[in-house]
């Protein structure tokens, strides 16, 4: 798969636009709004020099992938002849229904349709094509083109073959595709960082600590160990000589004292609402969001490089 359909060019279109041209393929771009695709095809080409001056590419390679974007003045123009289609638009059943019909209509019966929805369902979305089996979930995490996470996910038509070439494509790309055998909304790492959420919430809301000691208490803590391991592989060390079968025998009662006292909320209270607000307000002052924005891209870029030194 050489050439790429970016359908839906917000935040995450122009953020995968962003990875493919990286990666040296050639990447055209559509949205129904003319504004945000041009918008879009910038943001890329901005991404593409930040990400050299992350030192992820080099000054000529982003120039090269800067040439590899191209908008696209129709969705007619986006599907001719393209091999893969990264969908990014509105999180609306109705919405992807009208624009799975409309893909269908003009793309290639080879072509493979993949959505980024972070929590909808593949089989409903699925359901209005005459090619169901091309369709899947590529879920990727903010921002695509410096997280390696993508979250493949097949609905109910969803052929093997095509969750097996999107998983090798994408590991050719250097992502790191995690593969779901059967569908949940969220997929898996929006329901871990909802579950971390609203704990995150509830703690703010019994006035236990501020909005900044609970975010520092996260991310100086479990979030070093989460970049490296997930919790079953960390609670194996932790179990020592024994490993996770000692961990959950011996501290796993902890856990459950923990469980007990911690609210099941399935709405957000108007209070939680507020203090998260506000008491983020209190810090995220510090700087501007473009510079929040700026920093975090910059020790993700380091994360990344360190992830991938020679052992």
């Amino acid at each position: 798969m050489q050439e790429i359909g970016i359908l839906g060019a917000g935040l995450i279109g122009a953020s995968w636009a962003t990875f493919f041209a990286a990666q040296g393929l050639k990447v055209r771009i559509f949205d129904v709004d003319d504004t945000v695709k041009q918008q879009a095809w910038e943001q890329s080409v901005r991404n593409l020099q930040r990400l050299a001056d992350l030192e992820l590419l080099t000054r000529e390679d982003a120039a090269t992938a800067e040439g590899k974007l191209k908008v696209a003045a129709s969705l007619a123009e986006l599907l001719t002849d393209i091999e893969y289609v990264q969908e990014s638009v509105i999180e609306d059943y109705a919405i992807k229904a009208d624009v799975y019909r409309q893909f269908e209509q003009h793309a290639p019966e080879r072509a493979i349709l993949a959505s980024s929805s972070s929590g909808l369902l593949m089989t409903r979305m699925q359901a209005v094509m005459q090619h169901p089996e091309r369709a899947l979930i590529a879920h990727p995490f903010n921002p695509p083109h410096l997280i390696p996470l993508v979250e493949l996910v097949p609905g109910e038509q969803t052929a093997v073959e095509t969750m097996e070439t999107v998983k090798a494509f994408f590991l050719g790309l250097g992502k790191h595709p995690v593969v779901l055998n059967k569908e949940v909304p969220g997929h898996i790492a929006n329901r871990l960082a909802a579950a971390v959420w609203r704990e995150s919430l509830a703690l703010l809301d019994a006035g236990v600590a501020s909005v900044e000691d609970i975010d520092a208490a996260l991310c100086q803590g479990p979030g070093l160990r989460w970049a490296l391991m997930g919790q079953h592989l960390i609670y194996e060390l932790g179990g020592g000589a024994g490993g996770y079968q000692k961990f959950i025998d011996t501290i796993g009662a902890s856990f459950e004292a923990y469980w007990e006292d911690m609210e099941c909320w399935s709405s957000i209270p108007e209070s939680a609402k507020q203090k998260a607000v506000s008491g983020t307000q209190d810090y995220l002052n510090q700087k501007s969001p473009g510079e929040w924005a700026a920093w975090r891209d910059e020790k993700l870029a380091r994360i990344q490089q360190i992830l991938h030194e020679e052992p």
